[in-house]
């Protein structure tokens, strides 16, 4: 592997200055639920507009207008030669998911500095990318002040990612968006690395929030009441979690053990996995469709009590399923469907069972949008994974096991990868006493340095290799 450009190292000075301004960031609690009400979303939009507006080359530093004056989205801009070529965005989140003060060993929001580690909630969702790319930044404008990129650089700083995306939203739907060219390849959330090789996601699972309802006979509780909702719903959470297991069984297992279970997309996955590997590398989480039945629901009330000799003619559960790009979300929708028609003990007199998508299951949740990773056809993962190797690092192209507001971009059509330079790092997002180590915030700023720099240098011919390749793709595919 070539190794003609290590990841830049920082001077003693700027290494503090980064991880203090990275401890500070930390220290507003803006908890996606209560920050737009607390003023945390725009205390923290202030501090990133202060650190944005000290780096010389930076400019159109604003809020959008389009977003919300108590959940800001936070804009810059490192004007390009050629304003007319597509721009490469750095997109980062700043909101975070709660965190319970008596589970921690640590305050979640003071930013504490102990033993080489920066704890606090956001550490590594995703604050610490929110602040490699400004001193990736600063520091790359100080090494070449003569620097000028290509093309230009967009900053956005988006809040609600945590719950929903609305801060993405706000930024698609700009005018500021819409004066720019497109995009050409977008870098935004990843996930810690366990191991020395970095994780670099190119697509993601879809999420399904589902709601199961069962209806039946209801009655006093002394009786055997035939056709109950509480039977239905039991009957279909347990074809579910034979479902989840099955998938467990592909991701942890062997494709044989998911076969035994009956689980037959575990099976495929798990075989277009293998074939995809040179050494049957073993199946990540984003590989396989998970399933969690996260609530349940049933009971006749009279006032805040239940009463415990009525049985209840309605029964509610409700699944938390993250659809891989290995399974076809209409295999989903048939298997709900089958499932529902299966545990309904009398349809035709009401005793049934009935499922609805909370919120509805738009475009963007009923297909898969993928970020290709054959150079042939997306150039710009090649310049991404040859920048990485010119650093002598390693990198797996995964799928993101969770949701991230790269989704609303692929779902455009545009080239995104997520992309957190955290490398033998415990996992700690949404985790108590969630924290970074420093060694590995450092270097991913150094690594942020040498990425940058590459793909805004890149000249026209990519894009117009990059156009043909997807119009050539497209008409195979049609």
């Amino acid at each position: 592997m070539s190794t003609e450009n290590k990841p830049v190292e920082l001077s003693p000075s700027e290494a503090e200055n980064a991880i203090e301004s990275f401890s500070e960031f930390v220290k507003f609690p803006t908890v996606s639920a209560t920050a737009p009400t607390t003023g945390a979303y725009k205390e923290a939009a202030s501090f990133l507009i202060s650190q944005l507006s000290s780096i010389a080359c930076l400019d159109k530093i604003h809020l959008l207008e389009e977003a919300p004056d108590h959940s800001p989205v936070v804009i810059a801009r490192w004007k390009g030669q050629d304003e007319e070529l597509p721009f490469i965005l750095l997109n980062s989140h700043y909101d975070v998911v709660p965190a319970e003060t008596a589970d921690w060993t640590v305050e979640p929001f003071e930013g504490i500095r102990k033993d080489g580690k920066i704890y606090g909630r956001g550490t590594q969702d995703m604050k610490c990318v929110c602040i490699q790319y400004i001193e990736a930044i600063r520091k790359l404008h100080s090494m070449k002040p003569d620097y000028v990129p290509k093309r230009s650089i967009i900053l956005s700083f988006v809040p609600d990612e945590e719950v929903g995306g609305s801060g993405m939203a706000a930024f698609l739907s700009s005018k500021f968006y819409k004066s720019l060219p497109g995009i050409a390849l977008a870098l935004d959330e990843g996930l810690a690395s366990t191991t020395s090789s970095y994780s670099v996601f190119y697509g993601e699972r879809l999420p399904w929030w589902i709601d199961v309802t069962a209806t039946g006979n209801t009655g006093h509780g002394s009786r055997f009441i035939e056709n109950t909702a509480v039977e239905q719903i039991i009957e279909i959470a347990n074809k579910a979690l034979a479902f989840r297991e099955g998938q467990k069984a592909a991701l942890h297992g062997s494709s044989d053990d998911a076969k035994h279970m009956n689980c037959a997309h575990a099976v495929a996955a798990k075989k277009r996995r293998m074939a995809k590997t040179e050494n049957g590398t073993q199946m990540t989480l984003g590989d396989v469709t998970s399933l969690n039945i996260t609530t349940l629901q049933a009971g006749v009330r009279a006032g805040d009590t239940f009463v415990y000799n009525c049985v209840p003619p309605i029964a509610k559960c409700s699944f938390d399923i993250r659809i891989s790009p290995h399974m076809e979300p209409s295999e989903m929708k048939d298997l709900l469907n089958m499932w529902c028609q299966e545990c309904s003990s009398n349809a035709e007199e009401g005793h049934k069972l009935t499922w609805k998508s909370v919120g509805g299951l738009d475009d963007g949740l009923l297909s898969h949008s993928l970020t290709s990773t054959d150079e042939r056809v997306n150039p710009w993962y090649g310049v991404f994974g040859d920048s990485l190797s010119k650093m002598g690092i390693d990198f797996e192209p995964e799928v993101f096991p969770a949701a991230t507001d790269s989704r609303f971009l692929r779902a455009l059509g545009i080239r995104a990868l997520g992309f957190s330079p955290m490398r033998n790092s415990e996992i700690m997002l949404h985790e108590n006493d969630e924290y970074l180590e420093e060694k590995v915030f450092l270097e991913g700023i150094g690594v942020y340095v040498n990425l940058i720099e590459e793909l805004s240098s890149q000249e026209r011919d990519i894009d117009i290799k990059a156009d043909s390749k997807c119009m050539e793709e497209d008409e195979v595919v049609g």
